[in-house]
């Protein structure tokens, strides 16, 4: 008989919110879950394994007295989080430990190679947004000119993460911890996150139930961490106001894509505004949201209906989401998709070492998250390493 080990009830139910599990599920993967809830039966060592497995949580939590007390690893910049909803979700903490052991190997492979700092000017919180914005849309070549030849929002996507990484940073775009399309990130905690670094900075963008137009602006929102040198978690969005940092932020990604100086000579006060909207969405490549905050910062609408306006703004791109969403469904190539889910930079670097005989088949494995060295071969064909 299997020996049975006492689990406080609280561990239990924190380890439920935790892992974002419904009773059903946990009743149907361990029957005897009321049970063990009610302290009427114990679970068996085997069975606690087979929890912490499940819920994505350590083996020895189940054995202390009470839960734990966890928090970010980071700065925390999201805006109104407080008390029970402030608590990190493991898919969160684990997606932020995944990178920051990715960028801790390019910067020791940086430096094994004598790699530079990466090429971002930094600036102050006291600069003007504004003007950071101007010289980030040189820096990126992302001017509403460059976007012109770009033609589509996924090549302007596809652009930002590999221009980022010419000037010496890392991207991961991504709605998943690691390959794991089980442990879905959550939209509504995170948006993205910046690990800063003089030398490899990283700039991590949840792409989980968001259009490329949103995580254009989540890019552009922690490229502004990158510049002011600030590592934190965001839920940054067009509309929200706060202090400080995310501010700042905020308003440097709504520059960077819809700059001020360009969309007073773009806006036509005489054609219908849902219309222009569209086409102002279309010439800068961003959401309909994006245009609308900043005619209204700009004071180029009135005051009256623009609450209206915003919410069907809001529905019509939630509308383009779920078009976009069904059309993409299916997941794709798991290879085409691995220099989003990994780095494109990150992922050459480390698949160059192992042919070189600097990294190990295991460490890569490790790092890019990848299971035997058939899919290493097929990964490096598919990058043309």
């Amino acid at each position: 008989m299997s020996a049975r080990v006492a689990v406080a009830p609280s561990l239990l139910l924190w380890a439920k919110q935790r892992s974002q599990r419904e009773d059903d599920a946990l009743e149907k993967k361990f029957p005897a879950w009321q049970e063990w809830l009610e302290e009427a039966k114990e679970p068996t060592i085997k069975q606690v394994e087979e929890l912490a497995r499940y819920t994505h949580l350590p083996f020895g939590v189940f054995f202390l007295s009470e839960p734990p007390e966890v928090a970010l690893p980071i700065p925390d910049y999201r805006l109104g989080r407080s008390g029970y909803e402030a608590t990190p979700s493991q898919e969160l903490l684990d997606v932020i430990d995944l990178s920051a052991k990715r960028q801790a190997w390019f910067v020791d492979y940086a430096r094994k190679i004598g790699l530079d700092d990466a090429s971002v000017p930094r600036v102050s919180e006291q600069a003007s947004p504004l003007v950071a914005a101007e010289a980030a849309a040189e820096e990126l070549s992302f001017t509403v000119a460059d976007r012109s030849r770009l033609r589509t929002r996924e090549n302007a996507r596809n652009h930002l993460r590999r221009r980022f990484e010419q000037l010496g940073g890392l991207v991961v775009i991504t709605s998943m911890v690691g390959n794991d399309n089980h442990r879905m990130l959550d939209r509504d905690e995170f948006r993205g996150f910046t690990l800063a670094d003089n030398l490899v900075p990283l700039i991590f963008v949840n792409s989980s139930g968001d259009s490329i137009s949103g995580q254009l602006f989540t890019f552009l929102h922690e490229y502004g961490h990158v510049k002011l040198g600030k590592t934190g978690v965001s839920d940054e969005a067009p509309g929200r106001r706060g202090q400080g940092v995310e501010d700042w932020c905020n308003t440097f990604a709504s520059e960077v894509l819809v700059p001020a100086r360009d969309l007073r000579t773009q806006f036509r006060r005489d054609v219908t505004l849902t219309a222009e909207l569209d086409r102002l969405a279309v010439h800068y490549m961003c959401s309909t949201l994006v245009v609308l905050l900043k005619l209204r910062n700009l004071e180029l609408l009135g005051p009256a209906g623009f609450e209206s306006l915003y919410r069907d703004a809001e529905q019509r791109a939630a509308d383009a989401f779920e078009f976009q969403r069904q059309k993409n469904a299916g997941g794709g190539d798991f290879y085409a998709n691995q220099p989003f889910r990994v780095g494109e930079r990150l992922s050459r670097a480390v698949l160059s070492d192992v042919r070189e005989g600097g990294t190990s088949y295991t460490d890569a494995f490790r790092v890019l998250g990848l299971r035997n060295a058939e899919q290493v071969r097929k990964y490096s064909e598919q990058l043309g390493v």
